[in-house]
C-alpha cells in the first residue's frame, strides 16, 4: 500500500477521454483496514476540466492531516490513518466514464524535501535518516520501522547475534509503525522500569544503585533491519555520563515517526517573566494618610515561560539530518532521565543552525534551545 506523507502535498490525478467533471471521495479512518471504514465518506471533492483538458488533479494532504492526531505521553504508538479514495469521471452530459477508480493509502505525518519531488513516499522500511544512534548507558533504543515492508530485525553485540525479531504486517493503523527496541519493550527505558513493567518489585538500596550503574541490560552495538529492498545497519553507540544530567528529546521526524535524540552534556534552564504595571491609588481620605507597605506600583498579568538549552555531546556527521528534522518538527517533547514520568512538550527556540562535520570541526556537538509549550502559571480555563 502506498504511503502518504501529509506535511507535503499529495496529488491524485485522473485522466479520461471526454472528461468534463471529476468527483473524488475520501474515506479517512483509523482501526482495521476496510472493517472500520465508515459508511459515509469523509470528503467529496468536485473539479471540472480546464481548456478541454482530459484530466484533473486533486491535492488531498491537508485534508487528511486534520485526522492524524499526534500524541506522546511516554508511550510510542503508531499514529497514522487509512485513506481510501474513489474517483468518478463524468462527461459533459454527467454520464460516468468507465468504472470508478479505487485507491488505498496509509497516511503519516511526514514530509518530503523539495529535491525529492512530488508525492514522496520515502523509506518503506527504516523510518529515520541516520544510521547511528547515541544512547545513554542502560537506556532503551527505539528504532521505528514500517511493518509492511520490514521482515525482521536482528540485534548484534561485538559480532555475535543476540536475538532476532520477526516483523509482521498489520491491517490495523496501530501496527503500521513498530518501534523495535533493544530491551524488547516499547515503553520502558531503564532496568528499574523493566522490573516494574514485568510485575516485579524493586527494592531501592545504595548497593543496588551502585550495581545498576555498572551494568547495561540489553546491550547491543548493531541493529540490522531487513526489508524487501535490502538490509539497513544501524550502529548503536553507548555513552556513560556521570557529570551532567542527560535529557531524552522525542520528536516526530520527516517520516512521521517518533524518534529519540539524547542530549548528554551541559544544560541550562531559564525562566522568562512578563507582566504589566499600573499606578494604584493608596491614599485614604478618611484619615488623610496611606500605608507605606502598600504597592503604589501594582503588577498584574504576570506570567512566565521556561526555556532550556541542551548540548548533544559529540555525535556523528549523520546527526546533521537528525538536528535538521528536530528543528523542522512541529511536535517535540523532552524527558528528564531522573524523572521518567515527566514528559514536557517544548518548541525548538533555535531557528538557525550551522551544520558541522568531523572534517571541518573535528568534534561535532550541537547546542539547541527549547521553550516550554505552555505558560508557567496554569491558566487553562
Amino acid at each position: 500500500m502506498e504511503k502518504i506523507n501529509v506535511r507535503s502535498p499529495f496529488y491524485i490525478k485522473s485522466t479520461a477521454t471526454g472528461l468534463a467533471e471529476c468527483i473524488c471521495r475520501l474515506w479517512i479512518y483509523t482501526g482495521e483496514f476496510t472493517t472500520d471504514k465508515p459508511t459515509d465518506f469523509t470528503y467529496s471533492l468536485t473539479k471540472y476540466t480546464l481548456n478541454s483538458n482530459n484530466y484533473v488533479v486533486f491535492e488531498v494532504a491537508e485534508l487528511i492531516r486534520d485526522y492524524i492526531e499526534i500524541e506522546f505521553d511516554g508511550e510510542y504508538d503508531s499514529q497514522c490513518v487509512w485513506v481510501e479514495a474513489q474517483v468518478i469521471n463524468l462527461d459533459s452530459s454527467d454520464v460516468i466514464i468507465g468504472s470508478p477508480l479505487e485507491y488505498d493509502y496509509v497516511a503519516m505525518d511526514g514530509y518530503g524535501y523539495f529535491h525529492e519531488g512530488t508525492n514522496p513516499e520515502l523509506s518503506r522500511g527504516l523510518l529515520m535518516s541516520n544510521r547511528s544512534i547515541f544512547r545513554l548507558n542502560d537506556s532503551n533504543v527505539r528504532i521505528p520501522v514500517f511493518t509492511e515492508d520490514t521482515n525482521s530485525v536482528a540485534f548484534y553485540y561485538q559480532g555475535a547475534l543476540k536475538r532476532t525479531l520477526t516483523i509482521s504486517d498489520s491491517i490495523n493503523t496501530n501496527g503500521q509503525i513498530d518501534y523495535v527496541t533493544v530491551s524488547g519493550s516499547d515503553n520502558t527505558d531503564t532496568y528499574e522500569e523493566r522490573v516494574v513493567a514485568d510485575g516485579g518489585t524493586l527494592e531501592v538500596s545504595g548497593c543496588l544503585t551502585d550495581f545498576l550503574n555498572t551494568i547495561d541490560i540489553g546491550l547491543v552495538d548493531e541493529v540490522w533491519v531487513a526489508t524487501d529492498a535490502g538490509v539497513d545497519i544501524v550502529k548503536i553507540n553507548t555513552v556513560d555520563e556521570c557529570k551532567y544530567e542527560p535529557y531524552k528529546v522525542t520528536f516526530v521526524n520527516k517520516y512521521g515517526a517518533l524518534q529519540d535524540l539524547w542530549f548528554f552534556k551541559k544544560s541550562v534552564e531559564t525562566t522568562d517573566v512578563t507582566s504589566e504595571q499600573f499606578k494604584a491609588s493608596i491614599f485614604s481620605q478618611a484619615d488623610n494618610t496611606y500605608k507605606t507597605y502598600q504597592h503604589q506600583q501594582q503588577a498584574f498579568m504576570s506570567q512566565g515561560k521556561d526555556r532550556i538549552t541542551m548540548n548533544t555531546g559529540y555525535v556523528n556527521d549523520d546527526h546533521n539530518a537528525v538536528i535538521e528534522e528536530l528543528l523542522l518538527s512541529e511536535q517535540v517533547w523532552y524527558t528528564k532521565i531522573t524523572d521518567e514520568e515527566l514528559v514536557v512538550p517544548v518548541i525548538p527556540r533555535t531557528k538557525t543552525v550551522t551544520y558541522k562535520t568531523s572534517v571541518n570541526d573535528k568534534l561535532v556537538n550541537y547546542t539547541i534551545e527549547f521553550e516550554n509549550a505552555f505558560d508557567k502559571i496554569n491558566n487553562i480555563r
